[in-house]
């Protein structure tokens, strides 16, 4: 089997769309299909320190005059860093600043962001490639929405079997107010014409039908999230910042947002319960909710590292945090993250329903409780009186054959066996 995936993100660019194609490429290369990939070139940014499977074969096109210059620049910048930081200069920080602004006013131009501008570079290598290989599918990875233009361009002129796999539904809370109408018709636009749609949640599969007001569910398959079971070389590198072995270590990783993950009540309950014994440690791009935490002891904030840390970091916590999101139809990557570590998860449960908490609770791998201060308190005293005394992990019972099943191998197996079905 041979299949082309049109993923603008794909290493080496960090983010959950990225990650999921990482792992579901190579565990479906071990499967024996020939995964070629269609993606920008960027070469500012570090290369993962594992590799993808020799049958997963990138084809790299220059990403457009924007995202394209400011890699150059990104590469001269990265070269001076360390003088800079050094003399104290901020320049490199000022120029990104400005790169950030003028591409939040890009992706007002552009539809649906500035990523469109990949499009016509990226048209020419498509074609080439439809015509030299006999592809049984071509995978749009979404977001961006360039990739869902590229493919139905496929479909269109090359009569290929397309599949559309949706980490996020096109129209999602955090779309511009300007642009809501387009991505709802867009939205439709692709789910009518794909041939199979992949979504991350029923939850996702189920908005989407209300919203459109589909009534056959026959092309929606629910692929999650997952984790990677293989300890690789270079995934065993130590987290930047040492966890203290005197402390209950409790570990987050990845980002909070004021509207939908908020850090804000268990922030309120840790200055309350002012528990010395106990170490938070934030890793992600989460600068912006310092203030929440000031004077509060023991909470470190490690900035961004790279994703094969987190996962070394998340191994060697006690105990790991994850805040549920406001919306039901998005369960973060990170979750799976966290089955895949091994240790018990302190979920706090912010929306209801919560798909988060109940796949927590169903697998027996953490403990939820209500985003509640006096709620977070109570339940953070428990744990630690339990750590003190040696049981922590006694309170919990995983079930780890069923855990086991949201691993990368068993998505692969379920895009493997769609792929199959395709025909």
């Amino acid at each position: 089997m041979r299949i082309l995936l049109i993923a603008y993100e794909f290493p080496p660019i960090i983010a959950a769309q990225s990650l999921r194609w990482f792992y579901l490429s190579d565990e479906l290369a071990r499967r024996g299909v020939e995964v070629h990939v269609l993606c920008p070139a960027l070469p500012a940014l570090p290369d993962y320190p594992v590799r993808s499977h020799d049958r997963v074969i990138p084809h790299r096109v220059w990403p457009g005059p924007y995202v394209g210059l400011s890699q150059r620049l990104a590469s001269n910048a990265l070269k001076r860093s360390a003088l800079s930081a050094t003399a104290g200069d901020t320049t490199p920080s000022v120029l990104l600043a400005v790169y950030r602004l003028i591409r939040r006013g890009l992706d007002q131009v552009l539809y649906p962001d500035l990523r469109t501008e990949w499009y016509p570079f990226a048209k020419p290598k498509l074609r080439a490639l439809l015509a030299q290989y006999p592809f049984d599918a071509v995978i749009s990875s979404h977001e961006p929405g360039v990739d869902l233009l590229l493919g139905w361009w496929a479909k269109k002129h090359f009569a290929r079997r397309w599949v559309i796999d949706l980490g996020d539904p096109l129209l999602a809370p955090y779309t511009p107010v300007w642009r809501r109408g387009l991505d709802r018709r867009f939205e439709r636009f692709v789910l009518d014409r794909a041939d199979r749609i992949v979504v991350t949640t029923d939850s996702v599969q189920d908005l989407l039908c209300e919203r459109h007001h589909l009534v056959d569910r026959s092309r929606f398959l629910s692929i999650p999230q997952g984790f990677p079971t293989r300890r690789e070389p270079g995934d065993q590198l130590p987290p930047t910042w040492p966890l203290p072995a005197d402390r209950m270590n409790i570990v987050f990783t990845g980002t909070f947002y004021r509207d939908f993950r908020s850090p804000e009540r268990l922030a309120l309950a840790l200055r309350a319960l002012a528990a010395r014994e106990a170490t938070l440690t934030i890793a992600g791009d989460n600068a912006r909710f310092r203030a929440l935490f000031d004077q509060i002891p023991n909470v470190r904030f490690t900035g961004r590292i790279d994703h094969f840390q987190c996962l070394a970091l998340q191994r060697q916590a006690d105990l790991l945090l994850n805040i549920g999101n406001v919306q039901a139809y998005q369960l973060p990557g990170k979750v799976y993250e966290y089955f895949g570590a091994g240790k018990p998860i302190f979920h706090l449960q912010t929306g209801a329903p919560d798909p988060g908490a109940e796949l927590i609770q169903a697998l027996g791998a953490g403990l939820v409780v209500e985003n509640d201060v006096a709620r977070i308190c109570e339940s953070l005293a428990k744990l630690i009186e339990a750590w003190r005394g040696g049981g922590l992990n006694a309170l919990f019972s995983p079930q780890r054959d069923a855990i086991r099943q949201h691993a990368w191998e068993s998505r692969a197996a379920a895009y493997h066996q769609l792929l199959s079905s395709l025909g």
